[in-house]
């Protein structure tokens, strides 16, 4: 191994092949001087051992400068095996470093390797000096996922002010059948109409859908009241006209000039044959720019139809993606998707239960796999059941079923038109095995947990992960009470569980680099969500399940059961970073495809040659974490 230190002439060189990346690119100039000067050139020949275990602490920092340093850990009956890869830029050994202790695995050169290697007082001192660096040391994978963050805000920043600005085409907003009344209709029923539907102006129109004119709220004092207008007489005696229309095709800047131009506060809009297609408001203009949570929660509660609900559901997925300009973080998200969604689903579920008869039922709606973690995404389909209780006990609960399952199918087919597909595996209300009686869902979780079979684990990966949405909640918990007491007292189906969650293993190659799959188009892309976010899923419900935490949410349950069965912080923060980096860039899949005609179809697989080299490296570190994990499992749950 030789060793040199570097040439004034060559110590600006150094320093430029650093800035590019973390955490010099954010440091300060003279912190990044500090460490060149400090530092000593390094060649590795291939297969040479740069570091091994040892109880000493380890004496310098390396930042590889060019080539690839493999790590190795010996197993217990003494064999090496590779685990992971670092390449250009990359800092090692941080957690030595950090705890003051020597190395836990050995770190060879694969090919020629430069390291630029600086002593430890000099990493120490810079944890003390630079916030940049030490943010970056003591959180590697949460200052990476800033990074991305911040360039991902950016991106869709662009697009975001493209996609909801003034060039949106009338058709993007006028989604529902319209609402329009006839010439004749009494003033007193067009009134009544607006008042039902929560709208604010009516277009009148004649047998053929033409316009002949529209009423707004804002006519009522001017034309009805202080003329004293009987409400008896025709809307046509005080309607506007004659009306400004625009076509489908115009753009919502056209409206708002002709809005201007006019002094108006609506325009028709009309489609094929110039029959009416809506009514666009000043509102809905101004709300192309100020889109918010409250505001859409808002719509949902108050929806008059399905037809606004549909509205509401694509305006969702249209919030996501002004969220994610908005440097709003995976987690927070992943839970206002949910809580709009579940807003959503109790609005169609109040919608269709007044044409359903279910008095003397204690009923309650289960949200159910992602739903029921809060951490769905745009690209998601229905996952649900009902769970009753008869309040007359002579009643069978194959009477009552009769009685539900018109209802459940109703809001599952409700929910379909809203874009929540139905379940290609049935899991939902209308499927008779999931309306089912308190007690026959207790017994379908026991047979589960002491059955332990494949079917089983298969359940247990979707059912456990319930949460009660709409209607008597303390069935759901009576139901979580149970079973949380019957798995934690069953470790043999936490062990069966364990066995199950590892078959799925991160996509990593035995070098440390993603190993991605080719699709039918020959497309190299990586299952984010099969493998990258399930595994952690599955992790954090058997900690749940094994610590007694009765929350379904996956990050709750990391932070809540990870304590409790011995688990670091440090460790814990890390699988909860790389779940966080997982959904985003999930939603962000999701937000292309559905930008290139749709999300059917390996929604949450992300082609390698769109990732950059940012995302790369940290997907890369996300699935070590995911290995991490289940290498606790292995440890918790052996044999």
């Amino acid at each position: 191994m030789a060793r040199t230190t570097p040439a004034p002439t060559v110590l600006s060189g150094l320093k430029q092949a650093l800035l590019p990346h973390a955490p010099f690119s954010a440091m300060a100039a003279d912190d990044v001087e500090r460490i060149v000067r400090a530092s000593q050139i390094r060649y590795f020949a291939p297969g040479e051992v740069i570091l091994a275990p040892a109880n000493t602490p380890s004496d310098s920092c390396y930042v590889i400068r060019q080539g690839i340093v493999r790590g190795e850990h010996k197993s217990p009956d003494g064999v090496s095996s590779p685990e992971w890869e670092l390449a250009a830029g990359e800092m090692f050994p941080l957690g030595a470093l950090l705890a003051r202790r020597g190395v836990t695995s050995t770190y060879r050169a694969s090919g020629d390797v430069f390291c630029l290697a600086f002593p430890g007082t000099v990493f120490h001192r810079l944890l003390e000096i630079s916030p940049v660096f030490q943010d970056f040391c003591t959180r590697r994978l949460a200052h990476l996922l800033d990074l991305s963050r911040a360039r991902m805000q950016a991106e869709y920043a662009a697009s975001v002010t493209e996609q909801r600005g003034l060039a949106t085409p009338l058709s993007a907003l006028t989604r529902n059948t319209p609402v329009t009344v006839a010439p004749q209709t009494p003033i007193v029923d067009a009134l009544k109409t607006m008042e039902d539907r929560r709208i604010g102006s009516v277009p009148v129109v004649d047998d053929q859908a033409q316009p002949l004119g529209i009423f707004t709220r804002q006519d009522v004092i001017g034309r009805i009241v202080l003329p004293a207008v009987p409400l008896s007489a025709p809307i046509a005696d005080v309607m506007s006209k004659p009306v400004l229309t625009l076509s489908a095709n115009a753009t919502a800047g056209d409206a708002a000039l002709m809005m201007a131009r006019h002094g108006i506060r609506h325009v028709v809009v009309t489609g094929e044959g110039g029959r009416v297609s809506g009514v666009v408001s000043e509102r809905d203009l101004f709300g192309l720019q100020r889109l918010s949570v409250r505001e859409l929660a808002s719509a949902i509660r108050r929806a008059p139809d399905l037809g606004s609900l549909v509205q509401a559901a694509a305006d969702v997925r249209s919030l996501s993606h002004a969220l994610v300009a908005q440097g709003v973080a995976s987690g927070q998200l992943t839970r206002m998707i949910a809580s709009l969604n579940d807003q959503l689903t109790v609005r169609v579920l109040d919608l269709v239960k007044p044409a359903h008869d279910l008095a003397g039922l204690a009923v309650c709606w289960l949200g159910l796999g992602s739903e029921g973690r809060s951490e769905q995404t745009i690209a998601t389909d229905q996952d649900n059941g009902l769970v009753f209780v008869a309040q007359d006990e002579s009643t069978t609960s194959d009477a009552v079923r009769e009685r539900l399952l018109p209802f459940a199918r109703a809001v599952n087919e409700a929910l379909d038109r809203c874009g929540y597909p139905l379940c290609k595996g049935g899991v939902m209300a209308m499927n008779p095995r999931w309306c089912a009686s308190l007690d026959e869902w207790r017994a379908a979780f026991w047979q589960w947990i002491d059955r332990g079979d494949p079917d089983s684990l298969l359940a247990s990966a979707i059912f456990f992960d319930f949460r009660a949405l709409w209607g008597e909640g303390r069935l759901a918990e009576m139901l979580r009470s149970d079973i949380s007491a019957h798995a934690q007292a069953n470790p043999r189906f936490l062990k069966q569980m364990s066995d199950n969650a590892l078959r799925n293993r991160p996509p990593l190659n035995w070098f440390g680099e993603l190993s991605a799959q080719a699709d039918a188009g020959g497309v190299e892309g990586i299952d984010l969500k099969m493998s990258g976010s399930v595994p952690i899923v599955d992790g954090a419900r058997i900690l749940a399940l094994a610590s007694g935490v009765t929350t379904t949410n996956t990050v709750e349950r990391l932070e809540q059961a990870g304590p409790k069965v011995g688990v670091r912080p440090d460790e814990i923060r890390g699988w909860i970073d790389a779940f966080e980096f997982v959904q985003m860039l999930r939603l962000r899949t999701q937000h292309r495809k559905a930008s290139d005609g749709g999300v059917e179809g390996g929604a949450n697989v992300a082609p390698i040659a769109e990732l950059s080299d940012l995302d790369r490296r940290i997907l890369k570190e996300a699935l070590r974490q995911v290995r991490r994990l289940q290498q606790r499992l292995e440890a918790d749950y052996p044999g």
